[in-house]
């Protein structure tokens, strides 16, 4: 069959020069959606000047995320749309550097050091939570960025910073703000320009806090990533350089509280009306856990949390409804020819929801991923809400373990009900505004019981 030039893909290149972002990155993904449903599954687009390839399913998943090799970039991908606001972290890098910087964050995220974090995570969460019976209508969503903020600033930078939470979480809802704004004017007054100095704020914050750990010493003892990262060196005894831990902190905070809090949020919406589901997951845990504190041998046999925590991944793809990567050198896929300079772009969100792949996919059914149905081993890059190959998200077994100790103490403690239902909030295009209307109430189990 002939190669045909990517100019031929069917699609829509939207407004000039602003292209199709906005669609995207307003609807968290049904935007796209909606594309692949009018396009197929290869389709052009326009992201802010920036011709992409958007290709949808496992192996496009697999092509780009594994096999794209030296012609695809994340840096040329993702750095027009947030080095501005992030600077360089592993994400946006490539090849060897990519390697290196994976392999010396590593060890903060697993084995002894993950193991470590459950203590902290479980009394953080635990005295978080013990302020919510008797309150009504709260913002859980704001509540539960606020919560996991505190985990990511105790866990991720090794300091109590309880009293400056309000304000770190201020600094980076400006931060977000600017990165998915359209216009970037500097000033006191526009989006863009808060985003700069509330980046230029958090870097003095995290450069105080780097400064201060690095002067108390026995970094190699941490039980912190901080303290790992500051210690590990490679082969040839180079550490990471300081600017780059910087980048580092200040992007994976943001990922450790706002992805971690949208998927808790979810979550909490789907418990609360589906009473079958928390009715299981507690006999899980009494079976599991029975009375003692939760330990990380525990969380390892939640087996029916998995399947319910896997549901949320596809259902809402909270780290994200695309993966960008930059073509370097001519990259060809389903007969097209992708030049050099174009963008290419995954979906996690479309490919959860295509029907090839998941039965009833606009339905939340947690016991898709339980056998015999195991939805998700067709094939290994059917689900990818936290990315797949070389930059699979290096956190992903931390938000695992932070949403499995989150759900135990609630599920255990309380009941709980959401406004406005289900029905009224499940997001059909705009996710964030459903969200942000949520409002919840929380009851002591044993106070019912009495």
């Amino acid at each position: 069959m002939q190669v045909k030039t990517a100019q031929k893909m069917p699609g829509d290149l939207g407004l000039p020069w602003l292209g199709r972002v906005r669609q995207v990155v307003a609807t968290e993904g049904f935007g796209l959606l909606e594309d692949y449903h009018h396009y197929g599954p290869v389709f052009k687009s326009n992201f802010l000047g920036h011709r992409a390839a958007v290709l949808i399913g496992p192996e496009a998943n697999r092509k780009v995320l594994q096999e794209g090799g030296e012609r695809l970039s994340s840096y040329h991908g993702w750095g027009p749309f947030t080095e501005h606001i992030f600077g360089q972290p592993m994400m946006l890098q490539d090849g060897e550097q990519h390697r290196r910087t994976r392999r010396l964050m590593a060890p903060a995220f697993h084995g002894t050091a993950i193991a470590s974090y459950v203590q902290t995570m479980q009394q953080i969460l635990d005295e978080g939570f013990s302020a919510w019976p008797g309150q009504q209508n709260i913002p859980i969503h704001q509540e539960c960025r606020k919560l996991a903020l505190v985990i990511g600033i105790r866990l991720l930078l090794g300091v109590q910073a309880e009293g400056q939470v309000q304000q770190i979480e201020y600094w980076y809802s400006h931060l977000l703000a600017g990165a998915t704004a359209v216009l970037r004017l500097g000033g006191p007054y526009t989006t863009y320009g808060r985003a700069l100095r509330a980046r230029c704020q958090l870097q003095e914050l995290l450069d105080q806090i780097v400064a201060e750990r690095q002067r108390q010493g026995k970094l190699a003892e941490s039980h912190d990533a901080l303290g790992l990262f500051l210690s590990a060196v490679d082969g040839q005894g180079e550490s990471l350089p300081r600017a780059q831990i910087i980048d580092e902190l200040l992007h994976l905070v943001n990922g450790a509280h706002f992805t971690t809090a949208t998927a808790l949020t979810w979550a909490l919406v789907e418990l609360a009306a589906r009473p079958e589901w928390r009715q299981r997951l507690r006999y899980e845990l009494k079976e599991v856990i029975g009375e003692g504190p939760i330990q990380v041998t525990h969380l390892r046999q939640l087996t029916q949390m998995s399947w319910f925590l896997k549901e949320i991944e596809r259902f809402y793809s909270p780290a994200g409804a695309v993966i960008f990567r930059g073509v370097r050198e001519e990259f060809n896929f389903a007969d097209y020819r992708i030049p050099a300079g174009w963008l290419v772009v995954v979906s996690p969100f479309v490919t959860h929801r295509m029907s090839e792949l998941f039965a009833e996919p606009g339905c939340f059914n947690p016991d898709r991923f339980a056998p015999p149905r195991e939805e998700d081993r067709k094939d290994s890059f059917t689900l990818v809400g936290f990315g797949a190959g070389p930059h699979v998200c290096i956190g992903r077994e931390f938000a695992l373990m932070e949403l499995k100790i989150a759900i135990s103490i609630l599920l255990t403690r309380f009941e709980w009900s959401i406004t406005p239902d289900d029905s009224a909030v499940t997001p059909l295009f705009f996710p964030a505004r459903a969200r942000d209307r949520l409002r919840a109430s929380f009851f002591s189990l044993s106070k019912q019981v009495n």
